[in-house]
């Protein structure tokens, strides 16, 4: 605990449940570097289809995580959020498909049933859009979450939305074989993930309190990274919900964020205004935010 500072309470919404994909929250509160930095810091699991922008704007001290496009999006909109700090360097939005008859290739999208979650739909128009292929040639529909793993086998639908950490490695243990997957990033999809953002209001007044936020959780992801088992372990033990209580699939999940977070050998968590900013622009000449945001990055907070 920092001598004479009063516990600041935060609350960092996030727009999953509790998972590896949070591992650094949640070694960073277990292991009190939270409390170190005078911080009482409350994980709120998401939903499913929870407005994450919306929601954090709308309670007092509370941060949020989400998707560079969702937050884009929101900023076009006028909404006062500014990104501070992204804990992935890439994205790893996917579609997966069955390992029979699965699709290779971008261009075999077209005339398919394309199942996806309000998160991905602004991204994979876009990546459809760099590689001329007409949106409206790819049959995209609207899903929850919850289900769509067996509407996939049942061949409703010929790909699904998935997040390439964690999903395809529970595919895999459902059916015995690993899916297919088309990861947007390979198609020029260029956007941080899992990216961490604050009301601005929030950011003027407690520049401090979230700098030292940001350096609590940089700290958790350090450990969480070099120490996959024991962190897995601590998942199992203390936060995810029962059917993530597998010990091989975190560990195989944390490896796997651990290439995402750790991109170029870039320092864990930066933006670059740069590529934000290109990304913003690629969104908006595709007609999927509706202007260029005039604030949207932070870079004093971190690192």
């Amino acid at each position: 605990m920092i001598p004479g500072l009063r516990p600041q309470p935060l609350t960092m919404q996030l727009d999953w449940r509790l998972n590896a994909q949070f591992a650094g929250l949640c070694v960073a509160q277990a292991r009190n570097y939270y409390q170190r930095q005078g911080l009482t810091v409350t994980l709120n699991p998401a939903p499913p289809d929870l407005d994450v922008v919306q929601t954090v704007v709308s309670q007092p001290h509370t941060l949020g995580c989400a998707e560079e496009s969702l937050i884009l999006a929101a900023q076009s909109r006028g909404v006062e959020v500014v990104a501070i700090a992204a804990m992935l360097q890439a994205s790893p939005l996917s579609l997966m498909s069955l390992p029979n008859g699965g699709l290779h290739d971008l261009s075999q999208l077209i005339g398919k049933r394309i199942g996806v979650h309000s998160d991905g739909q602004k991204a994979l128009e876009l990546v459809l859009s760099l590689h001329n292929i007409a949106p409206a040639r790819v049959n995209t529909i609207e899903i929850p979450y919850q289900n769509k793993y067996q509407r996939l086998i049942d061949g409703e639908f010929d790909a699904v939305q998935c997040y390439a950490l964690d999903e395809p490695i529970r595919f895999a243990q459902r059916i015995g074989q690993a899916p297919v997957l088309l990861t947007f990033s390979d198609y020029g999809f260029d956007a941080y993930s899992q990216v961490i953002f604050a009301p601005v209001q929030l950011v003027h007044e407690q520049p401090e309190v979230i700098h030292r936020f940001l350096t609590a959780t940089f700290a958790g992801w350090r450990w969480a990274i070099n120490h996959p088992s024991s962190t897995a372990q601590l998942l199992i033990d203390r936060y995810v919900e029962p059917d993530y209580q597998d010990m091989t699939y975190q560990v195989e999940s944390l490896k796997m964020i651990a290439t995402y977070m750790q991109c170029d050998r870039q320092r864990l968590g930066v933006l670059d205004q740069t590529r934000w900013q290109r990304s913003a622009q690629q969104l908006a000449q595709a007609g999927l935010i509706d202007a260029m945001p005039d604030t949207s990055v932070d870079l004093n907070l971190w690192p």
